[in-house]
């Protein structure tokens, strides 16, 4: 049985911004709620990525949009696996 993924931890900040916790204890600050949202959901979007029957343009859109919050947020090493798993589940092999 494989582990289910988990979201990223989200806290709203005593200002009243939000936060994702990429790794243990480096909190992201995002400009809003939504950002940190699609940045917390990133461990959950790669495993669909893994569980759904390729090619797949629901998910390929679900990758490209969580890459593009990424990439705004300088997490750019998660983006471009991001990017390679979106061409991947539109059918292309780069």
């Amino acid at each position: 049985m494989t582990k289910s993924a988990k979201p990223l931890s989200l806290r709203q900040s005593g200002d009243g911004g939000w936060e994702v916790e990429n790794i243990p204890g480096n909190w992201i600050k995002c400009k809003n709620e939504e950002d940190a949202k699609i940045l917390s959901n990133y461990p959950i979007v790669l495993k669909e990525s893994f569980k759904v029957l390729l090619p797949n343009e629901e998910v390929a859109e679900k990758l490209d949009r969580t890459a593009e919050k990424m990439e705004q947020y300088n997490m750019s090493v998660g983006a471009r696996y991001l990017r390679a798993r979106a061409e991947k589940a539109k059918g292309k092999d780069s």
